[in-house]
């Protein structure tokens, strides 16, 4: 990397920042009802995280604390709410202000857990969240064109499949190329880690 990165990340992302490195910003941890109470005080975070200095390198890493599967017939509205919107709210707000943070002609990457397509059972909350994650990372490269800051994705199982540090030099590899000199050649893309070997 040519520089640190600013890390945005949640408390369970604090292996991946230790590695990176850099200047990092905790995304707070809120629990929403169903109004949605604690909105404004994720708005608050994203408008001050906003006014920070720009950098070169973003990294979002939204991650909850102990993922586990749960099948979609078990789960009751609150649980939902946890599991998909809670994360989803939070990477929409994450990724909006690492975007604003991101210098021109930067590059921002956001990293978060996938579920393999043949484990995906009972990770439909975490497989949802991770397509509207590809989703605005793919608007946010659009909309920041004209700046040229290029928006990456990285896709990885391994916290999923119950490895949280087996396999985060393969993260922080893919982290580190995407955000080096070199990768400045690479346009707005998604790996997919394969995570744990088998």
């Amino acid at each position: 990397m040519s520089e640190s990165p600013l890390v945005i990340g949640t408390r369970a992302a604090s292996g991946l920042v230790a590695q990176l490195g850099g200047e990092t910003c905790e995304v707070p941890a809120v629990a929403l009802d169903s109004a949605w109470s604690a909105g404004p005080a994720i708005e608050e975070w994203r408008a001050a995280t906003i006014e920070g200095p720009r950098a070169s390198g973003v990294v979002v890493a939204v991650w909850p604390e102990s993922p586990r599967p749960v099948a979609l017939a078990d789960q009751d509205l609150s649980q939902w709410v946890s599991a998909m919107e809670v994360p989803f709210a939070l990477w929409f707000a994450a990724l909006g202000a690492g975007a604003e943070r991101c210098a021109d002609g930067g590059q921002l990457v956001a990293v978060v857990d996938r579920a393999d397509p043949k484990d995906a059972a009972g990770w439909g909350a975490e497989t949802a969240v991770a397509d509207a994650v590809t989703v605005m990372s793919r608007s946010l490269a659009e909309i920041h064109r004209h700046r040229s800051v290029r928006v990456h994705l990285v896709t990885s199982p391994a916290r999923l499949a119950g490895s949280p540090n087996g396999t985060m030099h393969e993260l922080v590899g893919a982290v580190a190329l995407l955000l080096s000199n070199r990768g400045r050649a690479i346009t707005s893309t998604v790996l997919h880690l394969s995570g744990v070997p088998r």
